[in-house]
């Protein structure tokens, strides 16, 4: 889904005020406050004004995700979408890969469809596995739970993921994050988690999520999010 400047995964993990400047993200920090006294000039502030791309809403809502590991190798990996807002309407949606298959449900078939084919099949975590077989959407009742202080659940049709232990909770933004070959604008609240789990027809996946520390920063292949938005 990225071009070699851009990987979500990584910039969600290292979520610095650099990384994120560089690739036109937007972080309220004590450096953006310092800058945003400094003198610029008219020319300047025109040439910014120029360079500036307005765009449209595309989705409010919600969507933690996992991929657990045995050791290197991705066992399972679950999207979960709560869709507050969007162009194709409003709902929840769950996505589970194994390597036995993969899994598309939503309440409104419709959204399910869009949120995969637009989002989901195109993230580095799905690119990254073995394969992303053709996708049939079920329809089914989706329960989709969101607590930003303890993590996600979601249960439908025979599937759950449970996703625990938040470790950390800090605002990210991006205002030129590539998709499809399209620059989309995200921000969110990045909570990344310490346990997950996927069950697949009562069966438990195996493997568990990938938890790093980097300088005292935690990151996780389990995260949950809040106040997603897209737009493009």
């Amino acid at each position: 889904m990225l071009s070699a400047a851009i990987n979500r995964r990584g910039a969600l993990r290292a979520g610095a005020v650099a990384g994120l400047a560089a690739a036109g993200g937007i972080v309220i920090t004590e450096t953006a406050a310092q800058a945003a006294t400094t003198y610029v000039t008219t020319e300047t502030a025109a040439q910014a004004a120029t360079a500036y791309v307005t765009r449209e809403p595309l989705l409010a809502g919600a969507n933690p995700y996992v991929t657990l590991y045995d050791g290197t190798t991705p066992t399972g990996y679950a999207s979960m979408w709560k869709v507050d807002w969007s162009t194709h309407g409003t709902g929840a949606v769950l996505v589970v890969w194994t390597p036995a298959g993969l899994r598309v449900v939503g309440d409104d078939p419709r959204l399910a469809a869009w949120i995969e084919e637009h989002f989901v099949r195109h993230f580095d975590e799905a690119t990254a596995l073995p394969s992303w077989p053709a996708v049939r959407v079920e329809r089914a009742a989706v329960h989709l739970r969101i607590d930003p202080a303890k993590g996600a659940f979601a249960r439908a049709a025979g599937l759950e993921v449970s996703i625990t232990g938040t470790l950390d909770a800090r605002p990210f933004a991006l205002a030129d994050f590539p998709l499809q070959g399209v620059s989309h604008g995200l921000s969110m609240q990045v909570i990344p988690c310490e346990h997950a789990s996927i069950t697949v027809n009562g069966h438990a996946v195996p493997g568990s999520p990938t938890v790093i520390r980097s300088d005292g920063r935690p990151a996780s292949s389990a995260v949950t999010t809040v106040h997603e938005a897209w737009s493009m």
